[in-house]
């Protein structure tokens, strides 16, 4: 067995115990708690066991800390979509799991209002819209490929217009957060699961 020896003056770079994706799950934590403005690098890192220099080192600043975890959003999304996929075998029930999965972690108004801060930091700032668009089309677009089956597995009427229709279900999530945001009526689950049934149906095929 060869044992490699580094060269002399070279450092050899100490393993990463916490992950980026741990910082960056914590990082939601945080933004639900506080919201964009009162969040701090060291929030963040008591919450995985790293200092605040740390995550200077691994994003730069607390502006790369938010725009790496807005960046990873799109990608939570086809996450999030694929595992309800997987729990489901009907499309319609799929997408009602998508959606109601993806809050089914918040109880409290608070949460929700401070993750709506950033709403101020997709329409102000470039980069960030940036990511707010890519993780608007990944929802429209894992959205329209559930209605298309769907409709194929004949849960929906064949004039339906998917296009259509899966941008109205993003417009239906974010007004439905918003509005239980400000309102709280009942649970945020069975809210959100009101309005998307009173959405899709005029377009379901009757048994």
């Amino acid at each position: 067995m060869r044992i490699y020896k580094p060269p002399r003056g070279y450092a050899v770079a100490r393993p990463r115990l916490v992950d980026d994706d741990a910082i960056l799950d914590a990082t939601r934590v945080v933004l639900a708690e506080l919201g964009p403005v009162k969040l701090t690098l060291a929030a963040v890192g008591a919450r995985v066991g790293l200092a605040a220099p740390t995550l200077i080192q691994r994003f730069g600043s607390k502006r790369g800390l938010l725009l790496a975890s807005a960046a990873r959003s799109p990608l939570m999304v086809l996450r999030a979509a694929a595992e309800a996929e997987a729990r489901n075998t009907s499309p319609l029930a799929a997408l009602r799991d998508f959606a109601l999965s993806s809050v089914a972690h918040i109880e409290r108004r608070e949460e929700l209002g401070n993750g709506l801060g950033f709403v101020q930091l997709d329409v102000a700032d470039p980069e960030f819209r940036e990511h707010a668009l890519a993780h608007s089309a990944a929802i429209v677009d894992t959205t329209g490929r559930l209605l298309r089956a769907a409709r194929t597995a004949g849960e929906l009427k064949p004039s339906a217009d998917v296009d259509a229709l899966a941008r109205l279900t993003l417009v239906c999530f974010n007004g439905a957060l918003q509005v239980w945001a400000v309102n709280g009526w009942g649970s945020l689950t069975d809210f959100l699961r009101d309005q998307l049934d009173l959405l899709l149906a005029p377009y379901l095929i009757e048994e």
